[in-house]
């Protein structure tokens, strides 16, 4: 059936982006969160083949996949997300988390009160997501219990982004000659080897398992920007279950780059798992 319904039978509402049409015929949402030098509508090119998979096997539809953005305007008494560039993404994790937040916001204001959200991020999106659902759900608990459903993150640097050697060249050229420059990229690495931030990170993931959130963190074997240490929450004795290892993506030529989790199926296999099959209204 076609995603482009006609809005007067109520089956579809206007999204923040041009264009874009979100279906409300299925009760759950996946709403995506792309990483570093992203813009709008990456996201959602990003997950492309995560996307299909739910839909051939799932029952999702295009109109249930959201995305987050890193910028927003004034509308009324609250926000509106906006288009974003890599501009927006390279503000402090504070400003960023933030903008993730006012999005999640949003769908919640335009969506029926009963639509259940899964989060599922990206790099610096897995943060953007990890830390604003903290802040909804542990801030808002009477509006986000039992809505924020699922928070998956893929190589994103909950920890920080301790990158030994190469984060010390970093650190000598001045973070601009291998990754990008902003805040956000000076933040997460200087969180890699901030212990204290380590220990609250631990905390808010036991918080929001407590709550009722499914907390999945991924991370590639062969990923040297995002390692699996700065990006696993989980007990010692299960964080192998989390660390997954695939093909290189063709053309790879190794240094500072992340590895191929985005199109790795066992990864999709595992975050399909976790969001179940789409439930109809």
């Amino acid at each position: 059936m076609s995603q482009h319904r006609d809005p007067a039978s109520g089956d579809e509402i206007e999204d923040w982006q041009t264009g874009r049409r979100i279906g409300t015929r299925g009760r759950k949402k996946v709403v995506l969160a792309a990483g570093m030098l992203s813009r709008s509508g990456e996201a959602l090119r990003q997950f492309d083949g995560f996307i299909r998979y739910l839909e051939t096997n799932f029952g999702y539809a295009r109109g249930d996949m959201l995305e987050v953005s890193y910028n927003s305007a004034p509308e009324g008494d609250d926000w509106r997300p906006s288009p974003y560039d890599a501009r927006h993404c390279d503000l402090s994790m504070r400003d960023v988390s933030a903008q993730a937040g006012r999005t999640l916001r949003w769908y919640r204001a335009h969506l029926p009160d009963h639509t259940e959200y899964h989060l599922v991020g990206y790099s610096l999106g897995g943060v953007a997501l990890f830390e604003s659902a903290g802040a909804l759900l542990l801030g808002e608990p009477e509006r986000w219990q039992g809505r924020l459903a699922t928070l998956v993150t893929l190589s994103a640097p909950l920890f920080g982004s301790d990158l030994g050697v190469e984060g010390e060249l970093l650190g000598a050229l001045g973070f601009g000659a291998l990754l990008p420059g902003g805040a956000s990229v000076r933040e997460l690495v200087s969180r890699g080897s901030n212990r204290q931030h380590r220990e609250m990170v631990e905390r808010l993931a036991a918080r929001l398992r407590a709550a009722g959130v499914q907390v999945a963190t991924f991370a590639d074997a062969s990923d040297v920007v995002v390692t699996p240490d700065d990006a696993v929450v989980a007990p010692a004795a299960e964080r192998e279950r989390y660390v997954l290892s695939g093909p290189r993506v063709p053309g790879a030529s190794g240094g500072l780059s992340h590895g191929p989790i985005l199109t790795n199926t066992l990864a999709w296999v595992r975050m399909a798992k976790l969001l179940g099959p789409q439930e109809p209204r």
